[in-house]
């Protein structure tokens, strides 16, 4: 299934808020990999509410991979469910969302690198879509067996000066590594002050996405405040609503294109919404 990679070119612009919001409006069964090599735990810390991981996630799979078993396997086991957001009631399907956790130590990113190329390999063989939190490029770019697993990379930026002045410092490292025509921008907060359109024809590289400028929702939900329960129809969460359909139809459309098989709507039961 789909794998998207969300990654940013400076610290704070949104990538974890992003990806989560996405998986917390995806349309399908869908997982979120916190694949930031530089720890902070955020989502468990957050969202989860200082939840713990218990040696799950990453360093799981990494002890799987030296075990030698599947991967695969391993990912499901390795991965907790996601609360539902508030929503209307009467819901009775809806996706599975779930959360495979980070590094816990930063000394464990390295020894990781022979497991990305598994990994990704894992993901795309998956009957769930999948969106990875890889948190900033850096100098050296992103993990590439994980690039090159995935369907799409997004690239969130805010379009301040300050966040574009670094946007063109560290694009051109990612590009480097995968063609232009599998990365968009994803921009929080079109318009404050470059529009999208700007954006994209200074860069050179198409917008996938824009993200509500809400501060303080965002914030709620990066620290795992209690969410109202008109969450889905706040500004916020409709863009991130937005953003996950756009980005799924751009996927269903590559997949027709080529002639694979579309992505099956999930089938799933929904989970009671819990109000965090």
């Amino acid at each position: 299934m789909a794998v998207v990679l969300l990654c940013s070119a400076s610290g704070a612009p949104g990538v974890t808020v992003t990806a989560l919001g996405l998986t917390l409006t995806w349309p399908r069964d869908v997982l979120l990999v916190d694949a930031d090599r530089s720890p902070s735990q955020a989502v468990l810390a957050g969202y989860l509410r200082g939840a713990s991981g218990h040696d799950l996630g990453l360093p799981g799979l990494l002890q799987a991979h030296r075990e030698r078993r599947p991967l695969q396997d391993a990912v499901d086991a390795q991965s907790i469910p996601l609360p539902e957001p508030p929503g209307p009631k009467g819901t009775a399907d809806g996706p599975a969302r779930r959360f495979l956790p980070g590094f816990v130590h930063p000394g464990t990113v390295d020894v990781f690198t022979s497991v990305w190329r598994d990994l990704g390999l894992a993901l795309r063989a998956a009957r769930h879509d999948t969106i990875v939190d890889a948190g900033r490029v850096g100098h050296r770019g992103l993990p590439s067996d994980l690039v090159d697993a995935a369907d799409v990379i997004g690239v969130v930026a805010r379009t301040s000066l300050v966040a574009l002045a670094a946007l063109r410092l560290q694009l051109p490292t990612l590009l480097d590594q995968v063609s232009a025509d599998r990365v968009g921008l994803i921009l929080v907060g079109a318009g404050r002050p470059y529009r999208s359109k700007e954006v994209a024809e200074q860069f050179g590289v198409g917008v996938l996405a824009e993200i509500a400028w809400q501060p303080s929702a965002a914030a709620d939900l990066q620290q795992g405040q209690l969410l109202p329960k008109r969450w889905r129809r706040q500004g916020l969460a409709r863009s991130f609503a937005d953003a996950a359909g756009q980005v799924t139809a751009r996927q269903d459309a590559e997949r027709a294109r080529i002639g694979a098989p579309a992505a099956a709507a999930s089938q799933a039961p929904r989970r009671e919404a819990s109000v965090l």
